[in-house]
């Protein structure tokens, strides 16, 4: 009884520990119910043992049927729950408990059946065979439920369900055969009217071991986090020890005591019961409703950001319809009364209606891939304009299928706007509204780097300043706003842009007129001049003002600077000529009479066979092979000696000349290739730079096929260099392009780079080849991105499928670095500078030999 006492101590004192930390205040009170119950009946027993005359016999075995019956269903339903509910959480504890209960069902079977008193089953009954499958029943559901949690719980695979209760199953068939037939030879539990043998005893002691053990082991692994969900798993062996100690007090079978650990049995199987009900059914519900809560709240929080924001959200399906318009989207558009956005109120930038295959959510259900800023003129329902940047991202599901689109849209409206005032007031004249000095020096520039042709006339006007200090301020500003808008005239009619560059200056830039115009700009400065003979009426004062005007042309001049110099210096020599209008001419007669003279021998140069092809070798860097070699033409004048390229290239373009030129160099080049591969020198291609008149002429073709077939030369042995200047013109550029890939010749993209229509156009041409030009690879070491832009065009030459070609290689280091970078050939001074056609066969063949 000393021992009974102190474990109750012991167990009183961890479920209150426990309790206090991890149960609900309604499964105390239960617990609390059910001990006091439980101890007041042993208090009883105790005080008086009269009550044992009541359990006679045949009562006695109804309630131990009827306990144990309800003990079998409720360890079968334990089994029961685990192997229904262990497909969604399929845990290792939960299924080893599971497991446990169905062989402790069975065992607990066994012990019904073979109750003494009980009917004939498979034996004679006695209290030897009952009492060793209630032992074996205990101490398999003792030390189970050690080994169980001494492992670490994790999700386990499905399949390992069947063969779990597989092993159980031969486990208890074994366990019950060996006692069914070997039952009189193992040792006596129990000797009537004496009670328990010392084994019985001890087995039952170590068994009460085992669950103190397992108690402590839950209680120190899990954090309290986790201790309300294994409290029931904590009552009910706490239930089972005490079901175990009291079952060393009984005497005989039909004891009370033996009873009443029945009881204390059941408890705790129901308790077990409820600990796999907690972890396989409340919890995970419990779970499964708190990360609906957090969802819903996480969503509420998530639309209440979406509305704040200023940009418009939206969420639409493949259809185009709309399933999400938050706040400042409704703002922006003005919905309707079906809740959709209408496209048809999109427009173009220009005001135009947006074609519908450009739209965002369009662009994006035919590509697959995310754009951005697609920029639209939006017409709301007030009928004013709002400019919109649109982003649309497509959103897949697990199959990969696009099911909804998301766009953000941004009011571009205040920001364009305000850029723009940011672009008027830096380029454009508060007094007068014209464009300033920097807009000119702008413009100037553009048309320098472009090489376009262009005249620049400055316009002074006359005693200004004294009509500015005699009437003041006010009525000059009023006088330069008078003077401005009859240019302003003039200039928009004739296609030309007017420009205010200082207090008394301006400017007409005119494109239409380049040193060939002279003396159409001399009748445009003419003009000018007469705008300002009618008198000006400032504040009813009648003011007659005149002018002076220098021009010059882009020709004359390298940079900007040089330009409004030249021009400048033109009115001061006009008004030291006492003329309105001055050219600047000293630099533009030498060149004009020069250029006279110099087309006139360029006419000849090929009759009189002045004119020579000069070939630069082109090297593949992965084999180091010779596979091709640029024509380069050259001129050798009998008086000049060597002129450049340069210089008559661009006159041979001006006066129609180059035509016949580049006719003859396709001609020549294709001769000399044939008459290399007469010689034995290896297969390769030669490579031929049209000009842009010659790639528009009518019959490029035709002089191509004659050229190949004279020569009987593979059409893919040729190959045109063309330039991106070419491509500007996108629909024509493509009809020649394909025209001259029918033939089969190669198709080359020179200086690319430099010009600014391939990186969208490119893609549309049959090109095979891009030449990297040689100012990208002399700066490859020297500017800071030198080396990042050419990495760039070798990625979108290789990602479009396009062989690379470096022009200017000079240095090892060069080549070193376009070989890493995967650059297919090269040409320049490294290998060797253009040769003429002798010089570059001993070349070829010096590299033959030395192979």
């Amino acid at each position: 009884m000393l021992l009974m006492e102190v474990f109750s101590f012991y167990i009183h004192k961890t479920i209150y520990i426990g309790a206090r930390v991890m149960v609900q205040k309604k499964e105390i009170r239960s617990m609390v119910i059910l001990m006091s119950v439980l101890l007041s009946i042993i208090i009883l027993y105790q005080l008086d043992r009269t009550y044992d005359h009541f359990f006679i016999v045949t009562n006695f075995l109804s309630l131990h049927t009827a306990l144990e019956l309800l003990s079998i269903a409720v360890a079968f339903a334990i089994a029961l729950q685990g192997w229904l509910i262990f497909p969604h959480t399929l845990s290792k504890h939960r299924l080893f408990i599971a497991a446990t209960f169905l062989s402790i069902g069975i065992f607990d079977l066994f012990h019904v059946l073979t109750y003494k008193g009980m009917p004939f089953f498979l034996a004679e009954n006695s209290g030897q065979q009952a009492t060793w499958f209630w032992v074996i029943a205990r101490f398999t559901l003792a030390l189970s439920l050690l080994i169980i949690f001494l492992q670490e719980d994790r999700m386990i695979n499905k399949k390992l369900r069947n063969y779990t209760f597989i092993v159980v199953i031969l486990y208890s068939s074994i366990i019950s055969s060996s006692i069914f037939i070997f039952s009189d030879k193992m040792p006596l539990l129990v000797i009537e009217g004496v009670g328990l043998t010392s084994l019985k005893k001890g087995l039952e002691y170590f068994i009460c071991f085992l669950f103190v053990f397992t108690i402590v082991l839950i209680l120190k692994k899990h954090p309290a986090s986790q201790k309300q969900e294994y409290f029931p798993l904590i009552v009910a062996l706490t239930l089972s020890l005490y079901s175990e100690l009291i079952f060393t007090l009984y005497n005989h079978v039909y004891d009370w005591m033996n009873l009443l650990g029945h009881c204390f049995k059941v408890a705790s199987y129901y308790f077990f019961l409820k600990g796999i009900y907690v972890a396989t059914i409340e919890k995970p519900y419990l779970e499964q409703k708190q990360i609906q809560k957090a969802l819903e709240e996480s969503e509420h929080r998530l639309n209440t950001i979406v509305n704040m924001v200023p940009t418009g959200i939206t969420i639409a399906n493949t259809e185009g319809k709309h399933l999400f318009i938050n706040h400042a989207a409704k703002k922006l558009f003005g919905i309707f009364s079906d809740g959709q956005i209408h496209p048809s109120r999109f427009k173009t930038l220009a005001g135009k209606p947006y074609p519908e295959e450009k739209h965002a959510i369009n662009q994006v259900k035919a590509t697959g891939e995310s754009v951005y800023d697609v920029m639209y003129k939006l017409e709301q329902l007030n009928g004013e304009y709002r400019i919109l940047s649109i982003n649309a991202v497509p959103i897949f599901d697990k199959n990969q299928k696009m099911v909804q689109i998301i766009n953000s849209i941004t009011d571009m409206t205040e920001q364009i706007e305000a850029q723009n005032k940011v672009n008027f007031l830096a380029y454009y004249d508060e007094l007068t509204g014209l464009p300033n000095r920097f807009y000119l020096k702008k413009q100037l520039s553009e048309r320098l780097e472009s090489g376009r042709g262009f005249s620049l006339l400055v316009i002074n006007l006359n005693r200004f300043k004294h009509i500015n200090e005699s009437l003041g301020r006010q009525i000059g500003d009023l006088f330069l706003i008078e003077a401005a808008n009859r240019l302003q005239a003039f200039a928009s009619d004739q296609g030309m842009t007017t420009v205010r560059l200082t207090g008394d200056e301006f400017a007409i830039l005119c494109d239409t007129c380049d040193s060939n115009d002279c003396g159409k700009v001399d009748m445009c400065a003419k003009q000018m001049v007469d705008l300002f003979h009618p008198p000006f009426i400032v504040k009813g004062l009648r003011m007659r003002v005149q002018v002076t005007v220098g021009a010059t042309f882009s020709t004359a001049a390298a940079d900007i600077d040089e330009l409004l110099n030249q021009a400048m210096m033109a009115i001061t020599e006009a008004r030291k000529m006492n003329r309105s209008i001055m050219i600047y001419r000293s630099d533009m007669e030498q060149k004009a009479y020069e250029q006279i003279v110099l087309e006139h021998d360029l006419s000849q140069a090929i009759e009189r066979k002045q004119l020579s092809l000069h070939y630069q070798p082109q090297i593949d860097l992965k084999t180091g092979q010779l596979v091709g070699a640029e024509a380069l033409i050259r001129w050798y004048h009998p008086e000049k000696g060597m002129i450049s390229p340069a210089t008559f290239i661009p006159l041979a373009e001006s006066t129609g000349l180059i035509l016949p030129i580049g006719t003859w160099v396709i001609e020549e080049a294709c001769r000399q290739l044939r008459q290399w591969l007469d010689d034995g020198l290896p297969t390769m291609r030669i490579s031929v730079n049209l000009s842009l008149r010659q790639f528009f002429q009518n019959d490029l073709t035709q002089v191509v096929s004659n050229a190949l077939t004279s020569c009987r030369l593979q059409p893919d042995q040729l190959e045109l260099e063309i330039t991106e200047s070419m491509t500007l013109n996108l629909d024509l550029a493509l009809k020649k392009l394909n025209k001259l890939k029918k033939l089969g010749v190669q198709i080359a993209v020179d200086d690319f780079g430099t010009g600014y229509s391939s990186l969208s156009y490119l893609h549309q041409f049959p090109v095979d080849r891009l030449k990297i030009d040689q100012s990208f690879v002399q700066h490859l070491f020297v500017e800071k991105h030198g080396e990042a832009i050419v990495e760039t065009i070798l990625s979108m030459g290789q990602n479009l499928g396009l062989e690379l070609i470096a022009e200017g290689v000079e240095t090892e280091e060069q080549m070193t670095f376009l070989k890493h970078h995967h650059c297919h050939q090269v040409q320049g001074y490294y290998i060797s500078k253009p040769l003429p056609a002798e010089e570059f066969s001993q070349l070829v063949q010096n590299r033959e030999l030395n192979k």
